[in-house]
C-alpha cells in the first residue's frame, strides 16, 4: 500500500533537512515516485496528466 501523498511530503521534507549525498538523492527519487503513484491513484488532475 502507498503511504498518503502528506505522509510522503512529511518525508520529503525531513530528508531535505539532511546533507545532500547519494543516499539523499535516491531517497529523494524514490519519494517522488511513491507520490506520483499516490496522487494517481486518488483521482487528482496531476496523477492523471502525469
Amino acid at each position: 500500500m502507498t503511504p498518503a501523498p502528506d505522509e510522503i511530503n512529511r518525508r520529503i521534507r525531513l530528508l531535505m533537512n539532511q546533507p545532500a549525498s547519494t543516499r539523499r538523492a535516491q531517497e529523494y527519487t524514490r519519494l517522488l515516485v511513491l507520490w506520483a503513484e499516490a496522487t494517481a491513484t486518488n483521482g487528482s488532475s496531476w496523477g492523471k496528466a502525469a
